[in-house]
């Protein structure tokens, strides 16, 4: 995790240029369960082709208004990289009425990898950063050493409280990403020339290595 400050200088506004101008995919939105509180449950499904390695994951958020003005989000989820953290974002565009969605297989560009930006257009730009401590806006997008970590097995449980965040009024329409694969299976974000998939780098920068971006699992009101 030594590169994980470079890897947050290089992106934080890059990421604001490409996910400013994501377009809105509408569905059906769910019907409020509660009068007092706004709670949205959703499963987290594989957002790769299925012959990219260590991308068969699964898992389940809920995104929570609560009558206190504050946004809790819980997310758990299998099969992730094991001991490496995975960034994860509330996406979407601000406003009530705008339900997104989440890219699948189909959106993988020629290289047969679902990117960052190929998956922008589907699920909006990022509303808040799902960090463990500290800052959770998208200036922290990237911010590994906060983000909550896999075990040995993959499993991975975050739940976080958020006071005036922009996710608070459009709970039921936002969509909750989880990015990390470590592809060659060797412990870390890093580029591996002999891998043909560690060996990429992000579509947010060259100098990032693609394992540390590429959206794994996505869930949210339009799936």
């Amino acid at each position: 995790m030594k590169n994980a400050p470079r890897i947050i200088v290089a992106t934080a506004a890059t990421i604001a240029l490409a996910l400013g101008g994501a377009t809105a995919a509408y569905a059906g939105h769910d019907a409020n369960p509660s009068e007092k509180v706004a709670s949205y449950s959703y499963s987290l499904d594989a957002v790769q082709p299925a012959d990219v390695p260590e991308s068969r994951a699964s898992g389940t958020t809920r995104v929570k208004a609560l009558p206190n003005g504050k946004l809790q989000v819980t997310v758990e989820a299998w099969g992730l990289s094991p001991n490496l953290p995975h960034a994860m974002h509330l996406h979407g565009v601000p406003g009530d009425a705008t339900d997104m969605a989440c890219p699948g297989p189909a959106a993988a560009g020629p290289d047969g990898v679902v990117t960052v930006l190929d998956g922008a257009p589907f699920y909006g730009g990022i509303l808040t950063s799902l960090t463990s401590t500290g800052d959770v806006s998208p200036a922290s997008a990237l911010a590994l050493d906060r983000f909550a970590m896999a075990d040995a097995n993959g499993y991975l449980y975050y739940q976080r409280t958020f006071t005036d965040v922009p996710g608070y009024t459009d709970a039921g329409t936002v969509q909750v990403v989880v990015h990390g694969i470590d592809f060659d299976r060797n412990g870390s974000y890093a580029f591996n020339p002999a891998d043909p998939f560690s060996s990429r780098s992000s579509s947010l920068g060259a100098g990032i290595p693609l394992e540390a971006t590429v959206p794994v699992l996505c869930g949210g009101v339009a799936n």
